[in-house]
């Protein structure tokens, strides 16, 4: 049975039927020819053969008839598709041949492009509300400020937190644009060899600092000498996005950990926390551009942290494991293949 679902295959393609179509006809013609002219004398047998080829002449006209009618109706209907319609699909064709296999394709094509239409739509509109809120903030502030004579303290309280907003918003709108970066097709090209484990160890520097002020405790175990082709400065700024987490959600005077490991085709970096950890259900939504946990609430952030560590690692062509115990912790692990 297996042998034969190629042939299966084959029967159903256009070009097999029309060859098929061909071969037989011309067995047709010369059959005719051999027994009813050439051995038998058959009366009337030219007008036979001009009937005959006006019957196979018919067929032919049905066949490509029927081949010409599905490509002028998908022709048709992928005109009438647009932005505004990506909703829609071609159903007037239910063919298993190349046409049909063509107008499958075409709605799959539709499908990705309207996803992708809904997502960034989506992004525009979660942009504009975190740009909007923290300029009508700072409006608003300033209106109060000017509204009447104040001391020079109001005065510089005002600016203070217009600084702060505005210090956000500067945050954000870098954020934005490393995702749209990440996101762009034909980024690869810039790729360079350099040092992971070196990279490790500035950003464990890094990250010292940044868990200075909450007094949490930063290790760090790596590998050697592991090399791998990249982006340097981005799968930097990658890690570093998940380590700021880590060192946010973890309590104080907690623990963060970075190992650095690699197997026989791949690296592993885990970044492990001791803090509240991630409920189950949040899980497969905590790499959404600006998804805001439950518990989040009281941590500064714009939600894009790890959209962008996730794109990133994705332009690597690598991955991002997540592992989550409620109020034991959590630990990310990026796997990046070793070329």
């Amino acid at each position: 049975m297996n042998n034969l679902f190629p042939l299966k295959i084959k029967l159903k393609s256009i070009k097999y039927k029309l060859f098929l179509w061909y071969v037989a006809s011309l067995l047709v013609l010369i059959a005719y020819i051999l027994f009813f002219i050439h051995y038998y004398t058959v009366p009337h047998s030219i007008h036979i053969l001009i009937v005959l080829f006006f019957i196979l002449a018919i067929a032919e006209f049905i066949v490509v008839y029927k081949i010409t009618k599905s490509i002028t109706y998908l022709s048709t209907k992928i005109k009438s598709i647009t932005s505004e319609n990506l909703e829609e699909k071609i159903n007037g064709i239910k063919s298993e041949d190349e046409i049909g296999e063509l107008a499958n394709s075409f709605n799959g094509l539709l499908d990705r492009l309207n996803e992708a239409f809904k997502r960034e739509q989506q992004f525009i509109g979660d942009v504009a509300h975190e740009l909007k809120t923290p300029l009508s903030t700072q409006i608003s502030s300033f209106e109060v400020t000017l509204s009447k004579s104040r001391d020079i303290d109001e005065y510089k309280k005002t600016i203070e937190e217009a600084l702060a907003e505005a210090h956000q918003l500067s945050a954000t709108l870098k954020n934005v644009l490393d995702l749209a970066w990440s996101e762009t097709p034909n980024k690869q090209n810039g790729r360079t060899k350099f040092n992971l484990s070196e990279l490790m160890d500035d950003l464990y520097e890094i990250a010292q600092k940044i868990a200075y002020k909450k007094r949490v405790h930063v290790k760090l175990s790596t590998t050697k000498n592991i090399y791998i082709y990249g982006f340097k400065d981005k799968l930097a700024r990658a890690i570093l996005n998940i380590i700021d987490n880590a060192v946010k959600y973890s309590p104080v005077e907690g623990q963060v950990e970075l190992i650095l490991e690699k197997s026989p085709s791949k690296v592993l970096i885990s970044i492990i926390d001791n803090g509240q950890g991630i409920p189950e259900e949040e899980i497969p939504h905590i790499f959404n551009r600006f998804y805001r946990g439950s518990k989040t609430d009281k941590v500064l952030g714009s939600g894009l942290g790890l959209a962008i560590a996730k794109s990133i690692v994705t332009l690597h062509q690598g991955e991002i494991k997540v592992k989550s115990n409620k109020g034991k912790g959590s630990t990310f692990i990026v796997v990046l293949p070793l070329f």
